[in-house]
């Protein structure tokens, strides 16, 4: 787990300079620049429509008397994209926009759950809940 945290805080930036120089040199710097400020603000526009959808699925969901699972991973992953987006780079803004297509996250979500419930099963992971 160490490693991973390492390997994204070091080298993931690494990789995105790296991929951001040879797209300059290849398109040059204004381009380069253009395309990291439209992810930015496309990205945000998205995230915004996106995010009151998941506002409203979640209030409705309490409306109804459910619990607004759905909406609730929407709004963790919309939380983890906003700054993958906001952040200069191309393999970022690739992971950003994939969390913004509903069928993606939601796969991600259940392969998560599938791996989180095999390790409650075999014991390496436990749940406790207090009541207060």
């Amino acid at each position: 787990m160490i490693l991973l945290i390492l390997a994204v805080l070091v080298l993931a930036p690494l990789v995105e300079l790296f991929l951001l120089i040879k797209a300059g040199a290849a398109f040059g710097a204004l381009p380069v620049i253009a395309y990291c400020i439209a992810t930015a603000v496309i990205g945000g526009i998205i995230l915004r429509i996106q995010g009151l959808k998941a506002l409203a699925s979640a209030q409705k969901d309490m409306q109804d008397g459910k619990v607004p699972v759905e909406a609730a991973v929407d709004g963790v992953f919309l939380a983890l994209a906003a700054p993958l987006l906001m952040t200069p780079g191309f393999v970022t803004d690739v992971i950003g926009f994939i969390m913004l297509i509903p069928a993606a996250r939601h796969a991600v979500a259940r392969v998560a759950l599938a791996r989180f419930r095999a390790k409650m099963q075999t014991g390496e992971a436990r749940v406790y809940i207090e009541r207060l």
